[in-house]
Parts: C-alpha cells; structure tokens; sequence
C-alpha cells in the first residue's frame, strides 16, 4: 500500500516562514527555506537554504505565496480524499456483501478469513470491521453460526 499523503497545515507553513525569516537572531541560522520542503517543494527549499531566502527577497515574496504553496501541497491529500469518497460510494454496503457472500457459499457457509478476502472493504475497514457487522447480522437473525467439518467457524443464511 503506498504511503498516505499527509494534509500540510497553513499555520505551520507561516511558522516555519517566520523561523527561517527571524531565525538568526535567535540562533536557528540557515533555516531559509525549510516552509518549501514543509510544502513539498525540494529544489527551491535547498536553493533558498543556500541562498538565504535568495538574500531575503525570496523569502519575503514567500509571505505571499505560502497559502498557493500550502494548496498545491494538499492536492495529493485532496485527490486521494476524493478518490476514497467515490470508491465509498460506488461499494456495496458491508452488509449486503456478506450476506450476499453467505448466499454464494450455501449450506457450507464462509469464514471470516473467506469473508476479508472475498469482500471490497471500504478504506478504513479492516477484519475487525467484518468481525463486527458480522455478530450485528447474527443478532438479527440474518446469518447463522455452525462448524463446518475442519471445526472451523462458519457463517451461514439461516
């Protein structure tokens, strides 16, 4: 699974502006800069850490610039929301999957290792999100628990 993009916050981008801006007088000396690597932009960061800001210039246009730096720094994080939001709604509901797996399965029924693999789980839905929609649907009476030969547990329509 590839790594999630992590959503960068206006404030901090500015607060690390400003460190890199006052910086020197209090001892952090070099630190022009370190909002474009916050901002995901490495090759003007590096440029502006060995140019001071591009002698402080650069870094007092930054002022300007940081909320359209933060925003392009967020589309990953924003097009990765907005894909998980459609594939959320394109899905078969957690409920409608099992029971239509128990359905395909018959009299032999299905675990919940069968179920984790056989099922589209939503983002953020993982085994335990099965194990749990499962007892709800036992509760219910909409699936029935038994052994199957192996002495496995397995879930089945009633």
């Amino acid at each position: 699974m590839a790594p999630q993009p992590e959503r960068r916050s206006l404030a901090v981008a500015y607060l690390l502006w400003a460190l890199g801006f006052f910086g020197v007088p209090f001892g952090f000396p070099g630190l022009h800069g370190i909002h474009r690597f916050y901002c995901r932009k490495p090759a003007s960061g590096t440029l502006w850490l060995l140019s001071f800001g591009l002698l402080g210039i650069g870094q007092l246009l930054d002022l300007l610039w940081i909320p359209r730096m933060v925003e392009e720094a967020n589309q990953p994080w924003l097009l990765q929301q907005a894909v998980a939001a459609a594939e959320a709604r394109n899905l078969p509901s957690l409920e409608f999957q099992l029971l239509d797996l128990a359905r395909r399965s018959g009299p032999a029924g299905f675990t919940l290792n069968d179920a984790v693999l056989a099922l589209q789980l939503p983002q953020g839905v993982d085994s335990g999100g099965v194990r749990s929609e499962i007892e709800r649907l036992l509760h219910s009476d909409l699936l029935e628990v038994g052994n199957d030969e192996r002495g496995r547990l397995v879930y089945r329509e009633p």
